[in-house]
């Protein structure tokens, strides 16, 4: 079966890719590192090959590979594509003051969200990526903002490149939880790192359901959701790892 329509999410770190099937499904998604370009060219074979025309519908919040990926899609025949730069791009209903300045990948995940909890709010998106968004909705499905803290990755590689002798660490492993302390340095950043980013989004949860009146739904996606999403809601905690994508393909092609 030929697949003609792509969807793609740059991030700081890694690019996510998904096809979208005859039935509006994201299917064969997967992903690569940010600056690993064989993988791009891989990737671009594996989701065109046997597709006469390929269309594309891209994410991005890092315009240097945007502009890499663009070239590369170019050279490989694919188009038209539709880029979402910012929330400005996205049709989600907002009361942002500034759109244009505000991540595509956060409109889009509201968007996806929104489909999946029937156009009805209240409720709240936590991306767990190399940054972590928490994003409130209201009553009416109108997205009111968020807040952006750090991820546990990037913390990590902060320390490490702000320090003399703090080590390195690759992030959080999907296995378990570390405990809340270490006895030496490497499991005190693990603790520090993990319940520091547990902690932050619990609270963040807490404050943007003020308000909201009914008990909210909260959805969660990014690399990282998997392990601290339970963590914050419990194990019913609901994960949709290509929220994003999803976003994307609603955006750009009606379909998801």
């Amino acid at each position: 079966m030929a697949f003609d329509r792509l969807v793609i999410d740059v991030g700081n770190t890694r690019l996510k890719w998904g096809r979208i099937d005859l039935g509006g499904r994201i299917v064969d998604s997967f992903a690569t590192a940010s600056n690993d370009d064989r993988g791009w060219q891989a990737a671009v074979d594996r989701l065109t090959a046997g597709s006469a025309s390929v269309a594309a519908a891209i994410s991005t919040v890092n315009p240097p590979a945007a502009d890499r990926l663009g070239a590369l899609l170019e050279g490989a025949g694919v188009g038209p594509i539709r880029w979402f730069r910012s929330a400005a791009d996205v049709p989600v209903p907002h009361r942002l003051d500034s759109p244009g300045q505000t991540g595509a990948d956060r409109a889009l995940s509201v968007l996806a969200a929104l489909r999946l909890a029937g156009q009805e709010g209240p409720g709240i998106v936590v991306q767990c990526g190399t940054a972590i968004t928490v994003e409130r909705v209201d009553e009416g499905g109108c997205w009111l903002g968020g807040a952006i803290a750090i991820g546990p990755g990037l913390a990590a590689r902060a320390l490490h490149s702000g320090t003399a002798q703090l080590p390195g660490l690759p992030g959080l492993g999907p296995e378990r939880a570390p405990a809340a302390w270490g006895s030496s340095t490497i499991p005190a950043l693990e603790a520090g790192l993990f319940w520091g980013a547990v902690g932050a989004i619990r609270e963040l949860l807490v404050r943007q359901r003020d308000g909201l009146g009914a008990s909210p739904w909260v959805i969660w996606t990014g690399g990282d959701a998997p392990i601290l999403g339970p963590w914050v809601s419990g194990e019913s905690a609901r994960v949709e790892p290509d929220l994003v994508l999803m976003g994307a393909a609603l955006a750009g092609f009606g379909a998801a």
